[in-house]
């Protein structure tokens, strides 16, 4: 069977699909720059799956009948075997079962290219988290996907991800969150207002509620009683306890049509920066290695409300979103480096992938 050596900082022997190159016509590649070493593809997909080695291993489950494996370095001649186009020599390939749903309607647009690439079925299952793990990688290394079957080639925007997180184990409070974002976003204001709340109200306490389920089988007039009693101190416990926030949000508008540090632009609108604060299960995939990523955590959710949300999720949206993105976008990854400069921890881009806080 042939083989072929990956890029020479692992030295990992990767075997090519049914015997050669063009064994890799049947597989979704994930096609990158030359430049891109196997340990920033590994380290990325980390983020992801905690458990993969590809960078070591060559090869990485992405599910149960899912997996990811290379680098395969092409010769011009093992690219046209493949069937990769130019200028591509450096690729990963993925096995994934064929799961397609119903096709796309007509006209049908989505930001990652999936109703371009597949007219006849969009890929879902197994095979469609696989396929939108690639071309988030495509996404963070600049690269592409060449999809099997049509030959399409998806190559996103690397400039889409405005979002960031921060996963923290320091709880920052509202009001010195408030005072970071004002610093870049002058006017930043909480959103912690709840609505008060005077109790149920009479038919509660008459059962209108729980009639229909206990129908057959009525309260008592006694029993009614004394659960609303269980009721009442189970309230007066909480009325006791001390207020807690566990989550709240910080909003900054951007005053006038558009706004720059500095001044305004006419006739556009950038929207807000959001930043949603609450309390994460474990479990996140990025905050696997840490220490603290066992309990719970706080993650800081730094977002744009961008005023044009429909031209968000287009393949190719309008120079006015694009011009729009491109004034927010600093002011995002300001937000966040503030952030993670107060509270530590570890930032992602919208799609879980690790960021280094240094560049941001």
């Amino acid at each position: 069977m042939a083989r072929r050596r990956s890029a020479p900082l692992t030295g990992v022997i990767v075997t090519y699909p049914d015997g050669g190159p063009a064994g890799l016509r049947s597989r979704h590649l994930l096609m990158l720059p030359s430049t891109v070493s196997p340990r920033d593809v590994g380290e990325l997909l980390r983020s992801r799956v905690p458990d993969a080695r590809l960078e070591t291993q060559g090869i990485a489950r992405l599910g149960r009948h899912c997996r990811v494996y290379g680098p395969f370095e092409l010769s011009m001649e093992d690219a046209v075997d493949a069937g990769v186009p130019m200028p591509w020599t450096l690729v990963y390939a993925l096995d994934a079962p064929v799961e397609r749903d119903l096709p796309p309607h007509s006209g049908e647009d989505d930001r990652d290219g999936f109703a371009h690439a597949f007219p006849q079925g969009l890929p879902w299952r197994e095979e469609g988290r696989a396929l939108q793990l690639l071309v988030g990688l495509a996404r963070r290394l600049q690269g592409a996907v060449r999809v099997h079957g049509t030959g399409v080639v998806i190559q996103p925007d690397p400039m889409r991800g405005v979002d960031l997180l921060l996963h923290s184990p320091t709880w920052l409070e509202p009001h010195v969150v408030q005072g970071i974002v004002a610093r870049v976003v002058p006017g930043a204001e909480l959103a912690v207002d709840g609505q008060e709340w005077h109790g149920p109200d009479a038919h509660a306490y008459a059962g209108a509620y729980t009639a229909h389920a206990t129908a057959d089988d009525p309260l008592t007039p006694a029993e009614l009683q004394a659960l609303h009693a269980m009721a009442d101190q189970v309230d007066l416990a909480a009325l006791r306890a001390a207020d807690t926030i566990d989550a709240f949000a910080v909003v900054a508008e951007f005053p006038g049509p558009a706004w720059i540090p500095g001044g305004v632009l006419p006739d556009h609108r950038d929207g807000a920066i959001e930043v949603l604060v609450h309390v994460s299960d474990p479990g996140e995939p990025s905050v696997a290695g840490q220490d603290w990523g066992a309990h719970p955590f706080v993650t800081y959710e730094v977002r744009w409300a961008c005023a044009q949300p429909e031209e968000r999720e287009r393949r190719l949206p309008s120079s006015s979103y694009l011009a729009s993105r491109e004034r927010v976008q600093p002011l995002v990854a300001a937000v966040a480096r503030a952030l993670v400069e107060a509270a530590g921890g570890v930032v992602t881009d919208e799609e879980g992938f690790l960021v280094d806080r240094y560049h941001l």
